[in-house]
């Protein structure tokens, strides 16, 4: 099944990476099971060298790439889906407009207007074949639109409906900012906004997601297609205190 149908059907799961840039992370996660790995060019410090490097070799061993980009800007859009990003998603869509152009940039002619270029998006085979490239990139490649805001929530009816986008992820801390109630997760305002998300994610046929801890997960498990609570730093500090852990107890 194609990544992109398996989204729409089933579920995928994925760990957030914020600080790791070595590429032996995407052979780690194949051998888990990981679906994807999700890189965070909005809050990490990735430069898009180091994002090539990690979509290619997660590709060549099986294991996808998808990049929140820093703002939606067709520069970051095109490089991001040029490094062979099986996804891409803009932070803080609030409008019909902005899904249209977010759709223009990461989908090729007849759907979009994005530019063709060549190289690890194509596996740097030979040239030619842009008809035939430009297909398998509109029928795979994944836009995602991330809802994290009260206006993204008041629009999402119509934003739903913007033919191109695939999918939903809510930010849910920039989401209870936006409310009036920041950290609350489970307050009714923040769960109502979220519902609505999922109302219009089920009617349209588009994947839905949250990037949150598991107890607001598990709220959606019957809904959710994208399931992202691990970050590489919590796995990380995670680690060190079970270390700590470890050898304290040697010592009880």
């Amino acid at each position: 099944m194609k990544l992109k149908e398996k989204m729409l059907e089933g579920r995928l799961y994925g760990v957030f990476i914020k600080i790791l840039t070595n590429p032996s992370i995407t052979i780690m996660a194949k051998n888990a099971g990981i679906d994807f790995l999700f890189y965070d060019c909005e809050h990490g410090m990735f430069s898009y060298q180091t994002i090539h490097d990690l979509v290619l070799m997660g590709n060549a061993v099986g294991t996808p790439s998808f990049v929140r980009i820093p703002q939606l800007a067709r520069e970051d859009v095109s490089k991001v889906l040029d490094c062979g990003a099986a996804g891409v998603m803009a932070p803080m869509i609030e409008t019909v407009e902005q899904a249209t152009k977010l759709v223009e940039w990461s989908k090729y002619p007849p759907l979009g207007k994005r530019g063709y270029a060549g190289g690890a998006n194509t596996g740097y085979s030979g040239s030619g074949n842009h008809q035939s490239n430009m297909e398998k990139s509109n029928s795979s490649v994944i836009t995602i639109a991330q809802i994290e805001t009260n206006l993204g929530v008041e629009n999402i009816e119509a934003i739903a409906q913007v033919e191109g986008v695939d999918a939903f992820i809510i930010g849910p801390a920039d989401l209870a900012i936006s409310l009036g109630i920041p950290g609350d997760y489970f307050a009714s305002l923040e769960i109502d906004a979220i519902n609505k998300v999922v109302a219009s994610c089920r009617k349209y046929h588009k994947g839905f997601g949250i990037i949150g801890n598991l107890a607001l997960i598990e709220l959606y498990k019957e809904n959710i297609n994208f399931l992202v609570t691990s970050i590489d730093v919590d796995i990380i500090r995670k680690g060190f205190e079970k270390t700590v852990l470890d050898f304290d107890n040697l010592y009880k």
